[in-house]
């Protein structure tokens, strides 16, 4: 691989050892040190950034602490941003796809296996058996296949405790903990994927199980077949699909607009497919929605984080609405890594009335919770396609949520609910004010969200949109 990094320190340390692990090494490093150039540091030449227009690459590997201001540097010398490989995660993506496009992964990782008449699915579970929006949808399709027959396995890491016991599919745990370098990693995985050959792999992350089952498809390719679901509209999806879409035999993107960025990206479009949610949607809706000089109910269903989800954000609501005397409670569902933060941030601020924690709650549980609710919030600063703003639509709550990936696929703003800017809780606030005053524009909207998921589930089956999927891939 014709690059360079950026970046002569620790990180830079790291990055060498793993290149050199896969029997590759940078041409040379950058850096702005001016007394590390011309020198030689862990046997690769340092450069000052001024050679950089006078050198032949095809990458720059940013290999140091201080990305953003490298990066702006990088686009001043006249780098394409094409030509800039900068993150932890791209790194490793570049830098795997790469080796196999360079034989790294020969024949040494060849190994005899008793080839089965029956193929396997395989579920993509990198971050553990854990609740969450893409591993409970998981578990559903796991159920809807094995009752259509198919034999199939959850391939897990051991990166996270397990708090979900799915039993529809055998679990096999890949032991990463203690591992450092990376191809200890993929070999793991590779050769896992090999022990179950042939098999349809689902992948749900566009990380080491992806990338592994990739490997495992160049080394096999009559045994295996790969279908990559983008759940996430975060940048990492579309660079790693894209990037290695010759082994991809389906890309499902689960919005419209993650369909068309997943195009601007060079995804060949007869690759990618449209996956719709199958949400749990009776005819006729029976509910009820508290009325005028009633507490409104605001409900959340999801991870308790503010990665992404910025549950911090609720203590922001709760307190705008108490300021304009808005009788509400705020009732969130779900468990995270911001959980005893904000429990301990509730008391602190005296929101105990306003905002409650209610915990992990039991799937079956969650369509009663949703039909008690007369709002659904969101807060988000990206999704992929929210189920849980699909359930709740199909309970009759109100979305009113930020303006992110799948959003207007379901929400047509003042008709069905609210879509806000990210980040603007005053709007989100001003919504919930505006439902709070108008109880009967409360019920209309909330009939409306509900036929909206009717409509488009009543002839809604997975289980036989997925059946016949993997059956195609292994057709052509």
């Amino acid at each position: 691989m014709n690059s360079y990094f950026f970046g002569a320190g620790k990180l830079g340390k790291y990055w060498l050892n793993q290149w050199r692990d896969f029997g590759i090494a940078p041409k040379g490093i950058f850096d702005n040190n001016k007394n590390l150039w011309s020198t030689m540091w862990n046997g690769v030449k340092v450069y000052s950034p001024s050679m950089i227009t006078t050198l032949n690459f095809d990458y720059i590997f940013i290999t140091c602490g201080k990305e953003k201001d490298v990066f702006c540097q990088l686009l001043d010398l006249g780098i394409t941003e094409k030509q800039i490989v900068a993150g932890y995660h791209n790194i490793r993506n570049y830098l795997f796809y790469h080796t196999l496009k360079n034989n790294v992964f020969s024949d040494c990782m060849l190994k005899p296996y008793r080839e089965s008449a029956v193929k396997k699915i395989i579920f993509d579970l990198q971050n553990g058996m854990v609740l969450g929006g893409v591993e409970a949808w998981s578990y559903e399709l796991a159920g809807k296949l094995k009752r259509k027959g198919w034999h199939g396995i959850y391939l897990a890491t051991d990166t996270a405790n397990p708090n979900v016991k799915d039993e529809t599919y055998p679990v096999y745990t890949l032991a990463y903990r203690g591992l450092e370098q990376e191809r200890d990693k993929i070999n793991l995985c590779v050769q896992e994927i090999i022990n179950h050959l042939p098999c349809t792999i689902i992948c749900n992350f566009p990380q080491h199980i992806f990338w592994s089952a990739c490997i495992a498809k160049s080394l096999y390719p009559q045994q295996i077949r790969i279908i990559a679901v983008q759940h996430n509209d975060d940048p990492m999806y579309y660079e790693a699909y894209s990037l290695w879409q010759d082994f991809i035999d389906r890309c499902m993107t689960i919005s419209t607009c993650m369909k068309q960025k997943m195009l601007l990206s060079g995804m060949d479009p007869v690759k990618i497919d449209y996956l719709e949610w199958q949400i749990p949607c009776k005819k006729s809706l029976k509910r009820k929605w508290s009325i005028k000089g009633e507490q409104l109910q605001i409900g959340y269903a999801g991870r308790v984080t503010i990665m992404q989800k910025r549950v911090d954000l609720f203590l922001e609501l709760a307190k705008k609405l108490k300021e304009r005397a808005i009788d509400v409670r705020i009732n969130i569902v779900g468990t995270g890594d911001y959980s005893k933060t904000l429990d301990r941030k509730i008391q602190e601020e005296k929101l105990c009335k306003l905002v409650v924690l209610l915990g992990y709650m039991e799937r079956k549980n969650i369509r009663d919770f949703w039909s008690r609710q007369d709002i659904m919030v969101s807060c988000s600063e990206w999704e992929g396609h929210s189920i849980s703003q699909s359930e709740a639509m199909a309970e009759g709550a109100v979305p009113v949520i930020t303006d992110v990936s799948g959003a207007r696929d379901d929400v047509a703003d003042g008709c069905n609910g609210y879509v806000v800017e990210v980040g603007n809780i005053e709007a989100i606030a001003c919504r919930i004010q505006e439902l709070y005053y108008d109880r009967n524009k409360l019920k209309e909207m909330g009939t409306c969200a509900h036929n909206t998921i009717y409509e488009r589930q009543k002839d809604n089956d997975q289980a036989e949109f997925w059946d016949q999927l993997i059956k195609k891939v292994w057709q052509g």
